[in-house]
């Protein structure tokens, strides 16, 4: 075993040899790559920045698209002709209140007739009957998403009905080839504004561009007007009261910084201060990429160089008083260093929700690497908010991080409220989003219980699957535990609902097996632990079919032939018949969860038994 020396002695040896063997070459060295260390230095400060700034803009308009493609799957055809609005409001409401980034919301049908809701200066949602003579920003989108099939972004436009500039998601809504309507969904430039103002520090300012010239958010947009219209939606940017910004384009390009994740970094001096630019493309948001951005200024960080290169001078001098500040500093510097290996570890197991940030430091270098660290530490408690954590570790348990794709046997369910938009209709829009909210941990406690993996959450509906990344060899009982464990939950919290006079939930499950394509995809931006495959199609329309088998049970659980014969002997099973699904040419045959032969041990049981 290799021997293991304390960072103390190993600083403080090395300290005071490079300062005595290598003192002249030490300053021609820093003397020459002083340009290169001030660009990197800045560079990594500033596009610190900017990848906050993208992560939180991509958040921000993905909610926009996955609220889109939710409401579009809750849509009745019916409910485009408007006959009961009230119910459709609260259906909107609620939706609006599942994504608080979005600013409006319009549903039409291809007469023009439809529902507007957006939200008010405090943030409520307030509701408005459109039709053919009512003004709306409709007619203006109207023949452009007529020609489209898929959803798209818009240009940034500006909203008569908002009195904002806004990024607009728009749906068209087809019927085979029959055109019945629309979506549209905005997210203000003031919104967008706010964020940027929220992610900018002291000294690092953060901003969006749409093209080379036009402003899509900045600090001082946010509650101010900017002199826009319809015809000039977005201010230049030598309109913004910024004096830094205005000189962005013409800043010097550092083309020697080729490490910084494809952006582009230039500086520009202003007022006697050197500024950074980092620069970035957005793709994925429209016909033009955004151009997320940031600056901070260089004078700190050309300090830090120039003290370097004077104190490495100065030292060849008093190399006995550099020696005892080794020694002082090396004590000081390793406390901290100590703090941070302990905190690392506890965040390496992703336990990070009680760790304590790191104090603040008298030694700059110390402060800012605290501050850094802190930062890191808080983003990742928020980023652990939207990634399945008990996935990333059964990931890293299993060594299957960035493993790609594999073809397994899984065990696939689907779970989904009957009559959501009835339960929801007259409940406030918080109401609703803390309704969804209990009702997903509810089934997903019950998933995980027994070993299952969420692959999403579709609204108020649940996909999970068994099998991986961990292999199972009974993950079709599994799969059953847990669809019982739900219904017996739900049970329970619809005693619970029912003292307090509020309307019981009733659920359908369903359940097949076979083999599918698991693993990382997506893009490399963006990708999701998941399964593709046939099967997954089959299980959700098992789920579906529990309106015909029975549309007024509590909950309902329709399994397969390959689950139900892989269970004979330890569930009972009603045989409902085959059974017409839609999108399949032939039939499937269709059981019933009847009940369990005897008690099973949890998967956490399991795990240690084996």
């Amino acid at each position: 075993m290799k021997a293991k020396f304390g960072v103390f002695s190993v600083v403080l040896v090395c300290f005071g040899t490079l300062l005595f063997v290598s003192m002249a070459s030490i300053i021609a060295m820093n003397a020459a790559n002083s340009t290169q260390v001030f660009s990197r230095l800045l560079g990594q400060v500033v596009l610190r920045s900017a990848e906050g700034l993208e992560l939180a803009l991509r958040n921000h308009l993905e909610a926009a698209e996955n609220q889109g493609d939710f409401i579009v799957d809750n849509l009745d055809v019916e409910d485009l002709k408007f006959e009961n609005p009230d119910k459709l409001i609260a259906f909107i409401t609620g939706s609006l209140a599942a994504a608080p980034q979005i600013s409006g919301l319009i549903i039409a049908n291809d007469s023009g007739q439809g529902i507007g809701v957006a939200r008010d200066s405090s943030g409520k949602a307030q509701s408005t009957e459109l039709g053919p003579g009512t003004p709306s920003d409709i007619p203006l989108i109207f023949d452009e998403v007529r020609s489209r099939k898929e959803p798209y972004w818009g240009l940034p436009a500006f909203s008569d009905t908002l009195g904002v500039t806004v990024m607009n998601r728009r749906i068209p809504i087809w019927q085979g080839d029959k055109f019945l309507g629309l979506i549209a969904i905005a997210i203000s430039t003031d919104e967008l504004s706010r964020l940027a103002g929220e992610l900018s520090e002291e000294q690092t300012s953060v901003f969006v561009l749409y093209g080379r010239n036009r402003v899509l958010a900045h600090i001082s947009m946010f509650g101010e007007t900017m002199n826009i219209s319809e015809g000039k939606p977005l201010p230049t940017l030598g309109e913004i009261s910024d004096p830094i910004i205005k000189h962005l384009r013409s800043a010097d390009a550092i083309p020697e910084i080729d490490s910084l994740d494809g952006a582009r970094m230039s500086v520009v001096e202003v007022d006697g201060s050197t500024y950074g630019f980092i620069t970035k493309p957005v793709r994925g948001y429209g016909d033009r990429p955004l151009i997320i951005g940031a600056y901070s200024t260089a004078d700190d960080i050309g300090q830090v160089v120039k003290s370097m290169i004077v104190t490495v001078s100065v030292g060849s001098g008093v190399l006995v008083l550099a020696l005892i500040g080794a020694w002082i500093l090396s004590r000081r510097l390793t406390r901290p260093l100590r703090q941070t290996s302990e905190v690392a570890a506890a965040i390496a197991t992703l336990e990070f929700d009680n760790v304590k940030p790191l104090p603040p430091s008298r030694l700059k270098e110390i402060d800012d690497l605290a501050t850094s660290f802190n930062a890191m530490l808080i983003g990742l408690q928020s980023f652990g908010r939207y990634v399945p954590r008990l996935l990333v570790k059964r990931l890293i348990r299993e060594h299957h991080v960035g493993a790609g794709t594999e073809q397994r046997e899984l065990t696939v369910m689907f779970t989904d409220i009957v009559g959501f938009t009835s339960i929801c209709e007259g409940m406030d829009p918080a109401d609703v989003a803390t309704f969804i909210s209990e009702h997903l941990t509810l089934v997903s406690k019950c998933i995980e219980d027994e070993g299952g993996t969420i692959d999403k959450y579709i609204g108020d509906a649940v996909m999970a699957f068994w099998g991986a990344p961990e292999n199972i060899d009974n993950a079709n009982l599994r799969a059953m535990r847990a669809a019982g464990a739900i219904q017996a939950a739900l049970n329970a919290d619809n005693a619970i609902r029912t003292r307090a006079n509020l309307p019981s939930v009733r659920i359908r499950i369903g359940v097949h097996s076979g083999q599918l394509i698991v693993g990382d995809i997506g893009s490399p931006d963006r990708l999701n632990y998941t399964v593709i495959g046939d099967i997954v199609n089959i299980t959700q329309r098992l789920e579906a079919l529990g309106k015909e088998v029975d549309a007024e049970a509590e909950s309902i659980v329709l399994v397969s032939r390959d689950v139900r014969d892989s269970l004979a002997g330890q569930i009972t099973f009603d045989e409902i018949g085959n059974m017409k699904v839609k999108g399949r040419m032939g039939e499937i045959e269709v059981f019933r969860l009847s009940q369990f032969a005897e008690p099973i041990p949890t998967f956490d049981q399991a795990l240690k038994q084996s």
